[in-house]
């Protein structure tokens, strides 16, 4: 089966400075130009892949990134952009039209609470680019990380959502970096109250059951790993190497060179980590969304179920918030 995802860093640069990341304390590699990039989606399109989501750092830093997603649409892929904001209304008459899942970060429901979290004053601008992104006939969603810090704001940040007009979708924090917030999430009480704020919510708020059940039974399991990373996502750097077996816990960087198909498909560290995925002693308990998600595709269980009802009841929302709007 064909991989799914491409999660493509066209740069590990970023203009804010959140808790929960530290992608912008790392030192940034140089950066693929377009042509290499260009090569590298069309090998992306011949394997199959169905999205490709450019991100970062902050993906809109990128000075050709508006030229990167025609070339995706070009190619006939499906485009997500998540953005912090701050770069969104210079690119957005651009971008139109381009993007076909648009996520602006949000951390909490004011000013205080979120620019605290992103570490710069940038609540407004998320605000304005959501009316920005309306008005254009955009669908933006608001794509909360919920921590073991602010789970208890949910509810406020729907109530925004709703004034707003617009999609809230609830992402459980996950432990990626050794600094990473005290290690304390997920927690149960996170997941409680991720299900009951959708539930009492629902329309506005939506999260992936499959992912709360996995954090549920304890996250991946070696013995019976549930992530097929390597088969469901294609993670590609800044300077043109795909990270196996996922960019969070990558234990190789092969140099693509413009033989990204031929890397996949017959590449011997590929197919090493292939036959690794969810088994590697990083593995352990993962609870890394960003790639179960995408694993839950692959395979059927209780996780392909709930993560095929999830995706259909987003469906279903987007359209009735098209009709509304």
């Amino acid at each position: 089966m064909a991989p799914l995802v491409a999660n493509y860093y066209v740069t590990y640069k970023c203009n804010a400075r959140c808790h929960f990341c530290d992608i912008w304390a790392l030192q940034p590699p140089p950066e693929s130009s377009f042509q290499t990039i260009q090569t590298n989606l069309r090998d992306l399109k011949r394997l199959g892949v169905r999205y490709v989501d450019f991100t970062g750092g902050e993906p809109l830093l990128r000075a050709d990134i508006v030229e990167l997603y025609r070339e995706a649409k070009h190619l006939g892929l499906m485009t997500t952009l998540t953005t912090n904001t701050i770069l969104y209304a210079k690119k957005a008459e651009q971008l139109r039209g381009l993007v076909d899942y648009l996520n602006f970060s949000l951390d909490g429901p004011d000013a205080e609470s979120h620019n605290k979290s992103r570490g710069v004053a940038i609540f407004e601008t998320l605000i304005e680019s959501v009316r920005l992104a309306l008005s254009l006939g955009e669908f933006p969603t608001l794509n909360f990380t919920v921590t073991a810090q602010n789970h208890g704001r949910i509810d406020e940040v729907a109530e925004l959502g709703r004034r707003l007009g617009v999609r809230v979708w609830l992402n459980p924090a996950f432990t990626a970096h050794e600094n990473y917030n005290g290690h304390k999430n997920p927690t149960a009480e996170l997941v409680e109250a991720i299900r009951k704020s959708a539930r009492y919510h629902r329309g506005t708020v939506g999260y992936n059951r499959a992912a709360l059940a996995l954090i549920e039974a304890g996250g991946n399991d070696l013995q019976n790993p549930r992530c097929k990373a390597v088969d469901a996502v294609i993670v590609i750097s800044p300077d043109d190497k795909l990270l196996l077996p996922c960019y969070h816990f990558a234990q190789a960087a092969a140099p693509i060179d413009g033989h990204l198909y031929e890397l996949y498909t017959r590449g011997q560290q590929v197919e090493h980590y292939r036959a690794q995925q969810g088994k590697l002693k990083v593995c352990e308990g993962c609870t890394v969304w960003c790639y179960l998600i995408p694993s839950f595709f692959k395979g059927f269980d209780r996780y392909f179920l709930l993560n095929s009802l999830t995706y259909a009841d987003e469906l279903l929302a987007r359209r009735r918030l098209a009709v509304r709007t």
